[in-house]
C-alpha cells in the first residue's frame, strides 16, 4: 500500500469515529436541554416553597458547574467532529516571520511567490492560506471574506480591549468615519500594535467594499497574490485586500504525487504584533490541524531560542490540552550554506537541536533541511511527514477521542451528583397533609364555586333579554363607516370611462355593474360584525376564569384568562373526569359568528341593492347613475340598521345565559360532578393551596414531575457514551 491510499485508509476509518461522535453530541444536547429544564423546575419551586428544609436542598443542588462543563464539552466535541469529517489530512506550518517558512511551503506544494509570498523585507503573508492537492485541477483560489460584523468582532475589537482604547465602536462607519483613540500605553510593543490598528483604519476605503462580498469568492491563480500578500513581487506595499480577508484555499497540484488527501496549512507569521493572531491560530490548530511543522532558521552568526520561540511552542502546545504537541508535530531548522545570502548556519542548527530540551521544547523529531530546496523537502521532511502519519495517526485520534471520553466520564459523575442531591429533596418533606385536611378545603372550595356560579348564571339570566354592550358598539362603528365612506361611490368621469369600456356600452348596463360592486362591498364590511360578537364571548369567558381564580383559588393552575384559562384548565383535568371535562371544553371552545347566526338575515336586505328596485330613468345618463346608487346605498343601510337594532342586539346576552346554563349543568348538577372535581384537584392541591400542602408532598402534581425531570435527566446522563 503506497503513502496514498494509507492515508486515504486513515481518512475512512475516521468516519466511524465521526458518526460515534453524532450521536454523542445528540445525547449531550439533549442532556443540556433536560439539565436547563431541571434548573428551571428548581427555581420554579423555589419560588414555591415554604419548607426551610426543602428550599435548603433545592438551594444545594450545583446546576451552574456542570452547564459550563456542558458547554465546554459541547465546544469540544465540535472540534473533534470537524476533525474526523474532513477529507484531508492537514499538516499546519508554524514560525515567526522571516524563517524560512513560505520557502518551504513552496518546495512541498510547487507553488510560487505569486501564491505563497516570500521575501526578505518586511511580513509578505497577510493571510492564512489551506493549499489543497488535487492531481486533477488548475491552480485556482477561494477567497473567504470577513462580514462587517466579523470584522469588528473578530479583528478590530481585539486591538480595542488590548490597547485600552475605551468604547469598541458600535458599528463599522463608526470605526472607518471617526479617529481613532489616542494610544496611552507607550511601550515600544503597544505602539507597534497601534500601527497595525492604524493600517486596518487609514486603508479602510481601500478593502472594506470586500467586507460586503459573498465568500467563497473563485478566483484566478495570477490573482492569489492581491488577496493573500502584503506587498508586490518588488517588496513593495501596495495590497490591502488581505485585510479583509478571513481565508484562502487554494488547490493545486503537489509535485509529490503520492500525498494523496494532504493538505497544508500556512499560518501567517507570528511575531509581527498582530493583535489576535495567536488567538486564531491556536483556534485554527485546535479544529484543523492534524500534525504540526515549526519551523525556524538559525542565524549564521550565532543562534539560541529565543523567548518568542518558546512562547509560539507553548501557545501551541495549549491547542489540544489532551494531547501534547511533541505526539503530533516535527521541528524543522532551515539549514543556509555559506553561498547564501544568510551564510553557513549548519553547526548553529545541531547547537539548537542539543539545547531543544533545556528550553522544554518537545516534538517527535527535528529536521535539518534547506527549506528552499524542493528535493530535499520532499525526501527529509515531506515524506517523513507521510510516514509519521500513516503510523501514528490513528494511535493519536484515538488518544484525543479516549481523553474527551473520559472528561465525559467525569461530567457524568458529577451530574449524577447533583441529581442524588435533587432526590434527597423528597426525602426531607414532613408531610402535614391528611385526607380531613384536604376534605376540608375542598368543602370549602365546593361551597364557593357552586355559590358563584350559580350568582353569575342569575346574573345572566335577567340580563339574557338586555342588548349586548360590546356587540351594539360593534354595530354602530359598522353603520358609521358605512355613512361616512365616500369613496364607495364613482365620480361621473369614472362612471363614462366604464360605460365606454363594457359590451353593451350603455348607461343602464353601467348602472347594473356598479350595483353589483356596491353590494359585495357592504357585504364584506358586515363581516367586521365578527369583532363584537367574539369581545362579548370572551368578556364572558373571563368573568367565568374570574370566578374559578378569585373566588375558587384556582389561579395556582393557570394565570391565564379568558379561553387561554380555560383550555390549560382542560388540559389538566384527566380524560376519566369525562363530564368536567366535557364541560370546560364546551366553555372554552364556544364562540359566535357572524356568517353562522347574522350573515343570512343581512343577505336577505342586501337584495334592495337591484336595479330594478330602483331602475334609472329613460335617457339616464352619469348623474342619473351616481343619483340611483346613492339612494338605494341609504335605503338599505336603513334596513340593515333596522334589522341588526329589532332582532340581534339582544342574541349575545341570550347566547352567553345558554351556554354558560349548559356549563353550570355540566360542572355542578350532573351525576359525579363533586367526585370528579375532588379527583381532579387531589393532585394539584399543593398548587392551589401552598399555604397548606407541602409542594412535594406525597402524590402532589409538582412532585411527579419533579421526579419525572430528574429520572429524564438520569436516563440521558448514563446512556452519554453509549
Amino acid at each position: 500500500m503506497n503513502k496514498s491510499q494509507k492515508i486515504k485508509e486513515i481518512i475512512s476509518l475516521r468516519q466511524p469515529l465521526a458518526q460515534k461522535l453524532t450521536i454523542v453530541e445528540d445525547n449531550l444536547n439533549h442532556l443540556q436541554i433536560t439539565w436547563h429544564k431541571l434548573e428551571d423546575y428548581r427555581n420554579q419551586l423555589q419560588a414555591k416553597t415554604q419548607d426551610d428544609k426543602v428550599l435548603g436542598k433545592l438551594q444545594e443542588i450545583n446546576f451552574s458547574d456542570s452547564k459550563t462543563k456542558i458547554q465546554e464539552s459541547l465546544e469540544k466535541l465540535s472540534k473533534l467532529s470537524s476533525r474526523f469529517q474532513r477529507q484531508t489530512l492537514n499538516i499546519g506550518v508554524v514560525g515567526r516571520a522571516r524563517q524560512g517558512k513560505s520557502r518551504l511551503l513552496q518546495s512541498i506544494t510547487g507553488l510560487g511567490t505569486g501564491e505563497i509570498p516570500d521575501g526578505n523585507r518586511q511580513h509578505c503573508t497577510g493571510v492564512r492560506s489551506t493549499i489543497h492537492h488535487n492531481p486533477h485541477v488548475e491552480t485556482y483560489g477561494e477567497v473567504y471574506f470577513y462580514t462587517e460584523r466579523s470584522f469588528l468582532y473578530e479583528v478590530i475589537y481585539p486591538y480595542y480591549r488590548a490597547l485600552d482604547l475605551g468604547q469598541n465602536p458600535i458599528s463599522i462607519q463608526d470605526f472607518a468615519n471617526n479617529p481613532l483613540p489616542s494610544l496611552r500605553l507607550d511601550d515600544s510593543e503597544n505602539q507597534a500594535k497601534y500601527e497595525h490598528l492604524k493600517r486596518y483604519h487609514v486603508h479602510f476605503s481601500q478593502y472594506s467594499h470586500l467586507l460586503k462580498s459573498p465568500s467563497p469568492r473563485n478566483i484566478r491563480q495570477d490573482e492569489i497574490r492581491q488577496y493573500v500578500a502584503q506587498d508586490d513581487n518588488n517588496g513593495e506595499r501596495i495590497y490591502f485586500n488581505y485585510l479583509a480577508v478571513k481565508e484562502v484555499k487554494i488547490t493545486c497540484q503537489f509535485p509529490n504525487k503520492e500525498v494523496g488527501q494532504i493538505a497544508v496549512v500556512d499560518m501567517p507569521g507570528l511575531g509581527d504584533t498582530g493583535v489576535g493572531d495567536e488567538r486564531r491560530m491556536i483556534q485554527v490548530l485546535a479544529e484543523d490541524i492534524d500534525f504540526v511543522l515549526f519551523v525556524k532558521k538559525p542565524n549564521a552568526s550565532g543562534a539560541y531560542w529565543e523567548d518568542v520561540d518558546v512562547k509560539l511552542y507553548d501557545a501551541v502546545n495549549t491547542s489540544l490540552k489532551d494531547l501534547p504537541v511533541k505526539s503530533w508535530s516535527f521541528m524543522v531548522l532551515n539549514q543556509t550554506n555559506k553561498n547564501s545570502d544568510y551564510g553557513d548556519n549548519s553547526a548553529n542548527c545541531q547547537d539548537l537541536i542539543q539545547s531543544m530540551t533545556e528550553k522544554h521544547i518537545n516534538v517527535s523529531d527535528c529536521i535539518i533541511v534547506n527549506c528552499a530546496n524542493p528535493e530535499e523537502v520532499n525526501e527529509k521532511i515531506l515524506e517523513k511527514t507521510l510516514d509519521y502519519l500513516s503510523q501514528n495517526i490513528s494511535q493519536l485520534d484515538q488518544k484525543y477521542v479516549t481523553a474527551f471520553y473520559d472528561q465525559l466520564g467525569d461530567l457524568q459523575s458529577t451530574i449524577k451528583g447533583e441529581l442524588q442531591k435533587a432526590k434527597e429533596t423528597l426525602n426531607k418533606v414532613d408531610s402535614v397533609e391528611s385526607e380531613s385536611t384536604f376534605d376540608e378545603l375542598f368543602d370549602n372550595f365546593w361551597d364557593n364555586l357552586t355559590n358563584d356560579l350559580t350568582d353569575l348564571l342569575e346574573d345572566l339570566r335577567e340580563k339574557r333579554n338586555d342588548q349586548d354592550d360590546y356587540f351594539k358598539e360593534q354595530v354602530e362603528k359598522v353603520f358609521q363607516e358605512c355613512q361616512k365612506d365616500e369613496t364607495i361611490f364613482p365620480s361621473l368621469e369614472q362612471i363614462r370611462k366604464r360605460k365606454n369600456s363594457i359590451i353593451q356600452g350603455d348607461y343602464p348596463s353601467t348602472y347594473g355593474t356598479y350595483i353589483n360592486e356596491i353590494r359585495t362591498g357592504l357585504s364584506r364590511r358586515f363581516l367586521n360584525l365578527d369583532d363584537g360578537l367574539k369581545k362579548s364571548i370572551e368578556e364572558l369567558k373571563t368573568e367565568i376564569t374570574n370566578v374559578l381564580t378569585n373566588q375558587c383559588n384556582l389561579k395556582g393552575l393557570s394565570m391565564e384568562k379568558g379561553s387561554k384559562f380555560l383550555q390549560e384548565i382542560t388540559d389538566l383535568i384527566p380524560d376519566s373526569c369525562t363530564t368536567l371535562k366535557e364541560g370546560f371544553t364546551v366553555m372554552g371552545n364556544f364562540e359566535l359568528s357572524y356568517r353562522g347566526l347574522i350573515q343570512y338575515h343581512i343577505r336577505e336586505n342586501l337584495d334592495n341593492l337591484r336595479q330594478d328596485n330602483s331602475p334609472l330613468p329613460k335617457g339616464g345618463k352619469e348623474q342619473d347613475v351616481l343619483d340611483n346608487l346613492q339612494e338605494l346605498y341609504k335605503e338599505t343601510i336603513y334596513l340593515c340598521k333596522n334589522a341588526l337594532d329589532n332582532n340581534f342586539l339582544r342574541i349575545p346576552s341570550q347566547a352567553a345565559f345558554a351556554i354558560v346554563e349548559e356549563f353550570v349543568d355540566l360542572v355542578l348538577r350532573s351525576k359525579d360532578a363533586q367526585r370528579q372535581w375532588r379527583k381532579f384537584l387531589l393532585p394539584y392541591r399543593a398548587d392551589i393551596w401552598s399555604d397548606t400542602f407541602q409542594i412535594l408532598g406525597d402524590n402532589t402534581r409538582l412532585r411527579q414531575q419533579w421526579i419525572q425531570l430528574i429520572e429524564e435527566t438520569e436516563n440521558i446522563n448514563s446512556s452519554l457514551l453509549q
